[in-house]
C-alpha cells in the first residue's frame, strides 16, 4: 500500500519496462523470481520430509 507520491518496487518495475528495459529492473525481477522459486522448493521439500517422517513412525 502506498500513496500516489510513493513509488513501490512493482510500480517502478512496470514504469521501467514501459519506458525502457533497465538492467536494474531486470536484475530485481530475476532476484525476486529466484527467491520465490527457492522458497517454494524449500517448502515442498519440508512438506515431503514431514510426510515421510509421519508415515515411517
Amino acid at each position: 500500500m502506498a500513496g500516489p507520491e510513493q513509488r513501490t518496487l512493482p510500480r517502478e518495475m512496470f514504469s521501467g519496462i514501459r519506458e525502457n528495459i533497465s538492467p536494474t529492473i531486470t536484475a530485481a525481477a530475476v532476484v525476486l523470481t529466484t527467491v520465490s522459486v527457492i522458497l517454494l522448493a524449500t517448502m515442498e521439500a519440508l512438506r515431503r520430509r514431514n510426510e515421510r517422517l509421519k508415515g515411517g513412525a
